[in-house]
């Protein structure tokens, strides 16, 4: 994985402050064990890592609690949507 911002001591992954597209990919689970580990590591201290991964928690949170929720579409836009669909259908 490419990253950006200062290197670790044996210049595999970055130090602190990790960036935040890395952080993401932690978050998601998409880094591999051992950057992981160091992600885990250099972040343990680090109020602005804490702060960016108490948000991708929250926002996940946020989008399972919409998972089984209804949301109306609002009527200009199931117009529009019943226009354009028209428009395509053929007898």
């Amino acid at each position: 994985m490419e990253h950006n911002g200062a290197d670790s001591h044996d210049g595999r992954y970055p130090g602190p402050p990790v960036p935040t597209d890395v952080l993401i990919s932690f978050h998601a689970g998409h880094l591999d064990p051992a950057f992981a580990d160091h992600v885990r590591e250099v972040t343990a201290d680090d109020p602005g890592a804490q702060r960016i991964l108490a948000a991708l928690d929250a926002t996940n949170a946020d989008l399972v609690s919409l998972r089984d929720e209804e949301v109306p579409i609002p009527p200009d836009v199931r117009a529009r949507m019943l226009d354009t669909i028209g428009r395509f259908h053929t007898d």
